[in-house]
């Protein structure tokens, strides 16, 4: 079965634009993003949360193995994970994960793509 993950990060203050920006440049971006995938992931999508404690990044990802997964982003040579890793340091307050969700199931139809 492939791990299915779901991590919130606190977006600091004023940067929802340039994260909103640069999230804009992964879509224009995506046959270079999807790329990326190849190291290990089947599927990740961002959701930008807005809350009464402030904007939350949001990403689901599914994977093989999650932990191969992000050593494979984390020793990347493409350009395009060398610029998420330098926005996401710079829009992150401190990259770390504030959720804690427990995966109850996933379903995914073997009929679509």
């Amino acid at each position: 079965m492939a791990d299915i993950v779901l991590t919130r990060q606190k977006v600091s203050d004023g940067k929802v634009p340039r994260l909103k920006e640069w999230m804009s440049e992964i879509q224009n971006r995506e046959d270079e993003a999807i790329e990326t995938l190849k190291g290990g992931m089947h599927a990740e999508t961002a959701f930008l949360e807005h809350t009464e404690d402030g904007d939350f990044l949001v990403y689901y990802m599914k994977a093989d193995d999650i932990e191969q997964a992000y050593k494979a982003f984390e020793d990347s040579p493409h350009e395009i994970d060398k610029e998420h890793k330098a926005v996401m340091r710079d829009v992150l307050e401190t990259g770390e994960n504030v959720g804690d969700f427990e995966l109850l199931y996933h379903l995914s139809n073997p009929e679509q793509r």
